[in-house]
């Protein structure tokens, strides 16, 4: 495949300016096409050039386009609709709008980032080594959660999209901008990482299965934290999984258990569907039974300089399988992309470095002349 340059964007953003108008101009800046949000999380937006609404608040966990397939029924995890589909289906509309102006549509898609289901079903999200729930995460190892997932894509692969761009399909992280976290030390990279890890009643049922002792991972992370916490080990923000393993070598099992969960839950996926995957954020793919299953894998160089952008290029490039193509997410706000000559030199350094896509974010947060930029960018 030739290389691909796409837009993120959300369905209102895209409506409420007018499709023929919004779509018009993404393809008059020379991209290639969108990739819209087909599901999204909670959060408060401001978007500086909608002609409608200036501030706007996210449904939690809700789907912008509509189910008719009937791969939800009997699940137990239902999945939240919006109400910007109660009029038509934005993905439909959106579909059609772009193949009249000769684009291709992706299907941006929320996974395991769900507020909504993991408050209404706190059995099947992640929690912490002090077994804490994460409300914000659900958690890959449970069968329920990888049911939901399978009817999303399911659903999704009857449109004609270009491909399906899954977002966090992995672990959640720590932290994840919950409504107003409150966090007032510093935890370094490492914590951060423990913080993150998953000790779950589904994670103690795979571990059982699989011969691993999450007992021992679970109890090294928990006092490896509580160390931390009480300023017994200085925080730090460098990070590498070499150095933590020297230092808690019960974790390795562990961790490679979760490759393992990973890589079964995308092959799930793969099976189920027709359409390509591109893996949003997952990271480098360090398990290469991960690469049958996935077309491409987007990683977001999300940094000011363009040496920065062509070195996360290059470090990705070096990491994934040749058969996988490298998604390159850049930012298109002010502040990261401050000038037209700065996004002139990151896409040049991204395309340089090895890309074979570019994913722009996000065209409803930025001012218009921002876009300008890409256009220029581009040609």
């Amino acid at each position: 495949m030739s290389r691909f340059a796409a837009l993120w964007s959300y369905p209102w953003d895209l409506l409420d300016e007018g499709l023929d108008e919004s779509l018009g101009r993404i393809a008059a800046m020379g991209l290639d096409g969108v990739s819209l949000a087909a599901s999204y999380h909670a959060g408060m937006l401001l978007l500086p050039h909608n002609p409608r609404q200036r501030i706007r608040f996210l449904e939690d966990g809700a789907l912008y386009f509509r189910p008719h397939g009937g791969h939800f029924e009997g699940l137990a995890l239902q999945p939240r609709i919006s109400r910007l589909v109660e009029e038509r289906d934005p993905l439909v509309a959106v579909c059609a709008a772009a193949e009249r102006k000769g684009l291709e549509v992706v299907a941006w898609t929320i996974c395991n980032h769900n507020s909504y289901q993991g408050e209404r079903h706190p059995d099947v999200v992640m929690r912490n080594a002090f077994g804490d729930p994460y409300r914000y995460a659900l958690c890959p190892s449970h069968p329920d959660v990888g049911a939901y997932l399978q009817a999303l894509v399911q659903e999704l692969s009857d449109y004609p999209v270009r491909a399906l761009q899954l977002e966090s399909c992995g672990f959640m992280g720590f932290p994840h901008s919950y409504h107003h976290e409150k966090i007032r030390m510093h935890l370094g990279a490492t914590g951060r990482y423990l913080m993150g890890l998953c000790f779950c009643p589904a994670c103690e049922e795979v571990a059982q299965r699989e011969g691993v002792d999450l007992n021992a991972a679970r109890e090294a992370t928990r006092r490896y934290l509580e160390s931390i916490l009480a300023g017994r080990i200085p925080p730090t923000e460098t990070f590498s999984e070499e150095d933590l393993l020297d230092e808690l070598p019960q974790l390795a099992p562990y961790l490679r258990m979760r490759e393992r969960v990973i890589s079964r839950l995308v092959g799930r996926l793969h099976e189920t569907v027709e359409k390509p995957l591109n893996l949003l954020n997952l990271g480098a793919m360090p398990d290469p039974e991960l690469a049958p299953h996935v077309d491409e894998v987007t990683v977001c160089a999300y940094e000011v300089g363009a040496d920065a952008v062509a070195a996360t290029t290059r470090a990705a490039r070096g990491k994934i399988q040749p058969s996988v193509r490298l998604g390159i997410g850049i930012e298109a706000c002010p502040l990261l992309s401050p000038s037209e000559e700065n996004m002139v030199a990151k896409v040049r350094a991204a395309w340089d470095a090895g890309a074979d896509a570019l994913y722009f974010y996000n065209y409803g947060l930025v001012p218009l002349k921002s876009l300008d930029w890409i256009a220029k960018s581009l040609r």
